[in-house]
């Protein structure tokens, strides 16, 4: 008797279990974003307080972002970025990073404390990317 009851458990498990789908990989928003990215502005307040004005950066000085088509970010030696957020939030549209390919570890990531950050907000228009990283100032990038 008590094995009749195991069989439509055991199904109604088998049915319920979901695998991880590559949705979020395939995503088009996700692969608009891949390649590396060059800082070359960010948003400070003007003079006046009341508007915002880009501040743009030293080439020699400017950050490099790296995505994969997965969306794992990588700093320039191809380690990964030490603080990334585990979601991308891409045009309205949320993206968890899920890595596909094992990533090599970065030693200098046991130096930095990070602050608990889960999103990183994107706004993509061609090759012009603005990011809004833990709600902190914006930081234009360019392709």
């Amino acid at each position: 008797m008590k094995q009749l009851l195991y069989i439509p458990f055991c199904i109604a498990l088998l049915l319920s279990c979901k695998k991880d789908t590559m949705e979020a990989m395939n995503a088009p928003e996700l692969l608009s974003v891949q390649g590396k990215w060059y800082l070359t502005a960010v948003e400070k307040n003007a003079i006046d307080g009341r508007n915002k004005v880009w501040e743009p950066i030293d080439p020699a000085k400017a950050d490099t972002l790296i995505f994969r088509s997965d969306g794992v970010m990588l700093d320039t030696d191809g380690k990964p970025r030490c603080c990334a957020p585990g979601m991308l939030i891409i045009n309205d549209q949320v993206m968890p990073v899920k890595p596909q390919v094992a990533l090599p570890p970065n030693p200098l990531c046991v130096l930095v404390n990070c602050v608990n950050c889960p999103s990183w907000e994107i706004e993509l228009s061609g090759p012009e990317m603005i990011v809004t990283p833990c709600n902190n100032q914006r930081l234009k990038y360019v392709r």
